[in-house]
């Protein structure tokens, strides 16, 4: 096996940058550090959410002098790194020629789409929910709207141009796969899951909590709607809306709650949602019926399916039988989590992937 190992082990990775997705990135680069290889984790500016990079890089306020310094730090790093991990399509500078750039000197690049890097606003809307009923809310009515054309061509060009450069294509999620013209397989995000485990609630009050990372593609608007409405039905209960927070900080508030809202429009799962089955919570989300079509770990999905319709009826039949709810989820929760999304399974299949570029 270390026959074997050796020639991945001989390149540099480069990994960059920093998004939503850096609590897992940084948790599958450090086992593959420890397994001897040659991995760096680049952020851009400020940590997300106050998540852990190796080199945070930071540009001048200046754009000219911006680009320079980024093109300058670009070549300068180019020769010491064999492998290019880009996260988000993000690059140093303008992508179609830093791109380019790197398939010239030889370079593998390898790309992970996480979201709506890929997908805009308006494809996270469920059209088969929109065309539902006419009662769709005014907040994204006007999303709708406000989309132009001109955003929507420039956000296809820019998929297709990395994807066409991409020697790899990794999804995070099945929901990405209508967004891409291909890809090579989809792995899940990365956690630490038994650091995860040791979070414990120590409080009986029941609590209800939401992340709006992403507002406009989590719902958080009608969340926060029928959480209001709610609260007058169940006073002794406490639902809660958390603005950003450093992650650490939103992992302690997470451990109090009982039930963990994900999301209602995306028709997946986030990185919130594993952390909350990590640690035994109830998860609800809109599961998407074509997209559980693409895992192979469908059926074990330990997730309270619901969508914008449905969010308040399936809240209160939680609610109305709790205790026996989270007897029934709360160990097929951390064993999901560990099974499929355990950093160092996801370290495993980028390895893999690592492996196959060479």
């Amino acid at each position: 096996m270390r026959q074997k190992d050796t020639p991945l082990k001989q390149k540099r990775i480069f990994i960059g940058f920093n998004s939503a997705g850096s609590a897992g990135i940084y948790a599958f680069t450090r086992i593959l550090r420890r397994r001897g290889y040659q991995i760096d984790f680049y952020g851009i500016g400020k940590k997300h959410f106050n998540m852990p990079v190796d080199f945070m890089l930071e540009f001048s306020a200046n754009p000219i002098r911006s680009l320079l310094e980024r093109i300058v730090l670009f070549f300068r790093l180019l020769p010491k790194y064999d492998l290019w991990h880009l996260n988000f399509l993000e690059t140093f500078f303008f992508y179609p020629v830093n791109l380019a750039i790197l398939k010239l000197f030889g370079r593998k690049i390898i790309l992970t789409c996480r979201g709506v890097d890929v997908r805009n606003g308006l494809d996270f809307l469920p059209k088969e929910l929109f065309n539902k009923t006419n009662n769709w809310p005014q907040y994204y009515q006007k999303i709708v709207a406000q989309r132009s054309r001109w955003i929507t061509f420039k956000q296809r060009l820019r998929v297709r141009t990395f994807v066409y450069f991409a020697d790899k294509i990794i999804l995070t999620g099945p929901f990405l796969a209508s967004a891409v013209s291909k890809y090579d397989r989809i792995i899940p995000y990365a956690r630490e899951i038994g650091a995860l485990k040791k979070y414990k609630k120590n409080t009986k009050k029941i609590k209800i909590l939401h992340v709006p990372s992403e507002p406009v593609v989590k719902g958080s608007q009608i969340i926060e709607k029928t959480f209001k409405k709610l609260q007058k039905k169940y006073p002794k209960y406490e639902f809660k809306i958390l603005s950003k927070l450093p992650h650490q900080q939103l992992l302690l508030e997470m451990a109090q709650a009982d039930i963990v809202v994900d999301q209602l429009l995306v028709g997946w799962y986030g990185g919130q949602a594993v952390e909350a089955m990590a640690m035994g919570k109830i998860v609800m989300a809109y599961l998407n019926a074509p997209y559980l079509a693409l895992v192979d770990f469908a059926d074990e999905i330990p997730i309270v399916n619901t969508n914008v319709w449905t969010f308040g009826q399936d809240l209160t039949d939680l609610l109305e039988n709790l205790v026996e709810n989270q007897k029934n989820m709360a160990e097929k929760s951390v064993k999901f989590a560990q099974k499929y999304h355990n950093a160092a399974k996801i370290a495993q299949s980028y390895e893999q992937i690592y492996k196959d570029c060479l």
